[in-house]
């Protein structure tokens, strides 16, 4: 079974990195846009959490989701339905 903290953890400390901002100052409800994701750092978010969770997302995952707590919810959605 996959750790769904640890797998939301790492994924914040990706998108930390990406962003250049520590992980307690990034605002999950904020659309990924203002995040400061942009088009070529969410197709390596994508395939981070594709290999964290260990199954393939749909191609058009990114236009479903706005939020960083919208990709956390899609996870924990797929992980509990496999």
């Amino acid at each position: 079974m996959i750790d769904l903290e640890a797998a939301r953890n790492e994924i914040l400390e990706w998108v930390s990195d990406a962003i250049r901002v520590p992980v307690e100052e990034i605002e999950l409800d904020k659309p990924l846009a203002e995040v400061g994701i942009d088009s070529l750092d969410a197709v390596h978010m994508i395939s981070t959490i594709e290999s964290i969770i260990q199954q393939e997302l749909p191609e058009d995952v990114m236009q479903r989701v706005k939020t960083l707590n919208d990709i956390f919810e899609m996870m924990r959605r797929r992980v509990a339905a496999a």
